[in-house]
């Protein structure tokens, strides 16, 4: 099998730390879903005959192979039980497929397609089906720098109107959402300011050094213009960016975003409100991503080590250095170190 995205090698699926359905109700319908995030998959199937009939048998054995494929490497896992519904509509999740190659031999026919699959209904799907099936629930760990009063206004990091509907959101699920009030203890403002603001590596670094289930990281903003000319009635657009990591290995997993648009004559209550509303926008996409993250193996080659002690500053960089040179130790890496 073959997995291809915009012309290259699909990375695997990584369930991550977005459900525009209520995850427990019935799965979401393919051909109800907006957003045509698509993937091509190459895959072979064989049926019994020949003929028009046996081909149409044979392209429904590749598209079952093909759903059945996608979802051990979406939701990590060689038990697909739990998927029967889903596998029951294997064509349903598939936009189009082109016949590559179609022949017969000793009374059967094989064929050869590219299947584009509807990644976002099966991405809600898989995760409306793990949800009550996961070990336990997430802890999650957010944090987002907010602007609600304009570009010129210095961002907050906590209390803003995004962490507050992303947490009221993904607390209805039973997760443990912590937000930047935890973390002033250790880092300071700007440093908080600079990750949020920084690239993949730095936000998964961050992820790996604060040892939650998920770390999510984004950005919200709103810009303002007078409904009409001489008017003081204005239109707050607001735009909210989230980078969803894995904690077990900071790996990226996740990038959403979403706008809003509110009237009002208030700049501080409508770009609040904006905020609000596109934050409420990716609550849904955020849920699936998290549960998705759940099932992610965790690496197992990687082994943590926690440094307790005082009055020996540089001790842990010695440990670290040490631990490189151990044998079979491929390196280590100081996440962090900071008062306890």
């Amino acid at each position: 099998m073959n997995l291809y995205r915009h012309g290259k090698l699909l990375r695997p699926l990584c369930g991550a730390h977005a459900v525009l359905l209520a995850l427990p109700a019935l799965l979401c319908s393919p051909l109800l879903c907006a957003r045509e995030d698509v993937f091509t998959v190459r895959m072979t199937g064989t049926a019994d005959g020949v003929g028009a009939g046996a081909r149409k048998l044979a392209v429904e054995d590749a598209q079952q192979q093909v759903l059945a494929e996608v979802l051990k490497s979406m939701a990590n896992t060689d038990d697909l039980a739990p998927f029967r519904g889903i596998m029951r509509l294997a064509s349903g999740y598939i936009r189009q497929y082109d016949l590559l190659r179609c022949d017969t031999a000793a009374g059967q026919t094989h064929v050869e397609i590219d299947a584009q699959v509807l990644e976002r209904p099966l991405r809600q799907d898989v995760a409306a089906v793990m949800l009550p099936r996961l070990a336990r629930r997430p802890d999650i760990l957010l944090l987002l720098a907010e602007a609600p009063a304009g570009a010129d206004v210095p961002p907050v990091l906590r209390d803003g109107p995004a962490a507050a509907a992303l947490r009221a959101g993904l607390e209805k699920f039973s997760f443990t959402v912590t937000g930047a009030e935890a973390l002033e203890l250790v880092y300071p403002p700007q440093q908080l300011l600079e990750t949020v603001r920084g690239g993949v590596e730095t936000g998964g670094r961050f992820a790996r050094e604060n040892l939650q289930d998920v770390v999510i990281t984004g950005e919200a903003g709103v810009s303002r213009e007078p409904v009409a000319q001489g008017s003081n009635m204005l239109r707050h657009r607001a735009s909210v960016v989230l980078r969803i990591f894995s904690g077990a290995d900071g790996k990226m997993c996740e990038v959403l975003s979403s706008e809003a648009v509110v009237q009002g004559v208030d700049p501080a209550e409508g770009g609040a409100q904006a905020i609000s509303d596109a934050a409420e926008k990716l609550i849904g996409d955020t849920t699936v991503a998290v549960v998705l993250a759940m099932l992610e193996r965790q690496n197992r080659d990687r082994v943590l080590v926690s440094v307790e002690a005082s009055g020996h500053p540089g001790l842990t960089l010695e440990l670290a250095a040490a631990m490189d040179g151990f044998p079979g130790v491929e390196g280590a890496e100081v996440l962090l170190d900071a008062p306890t």
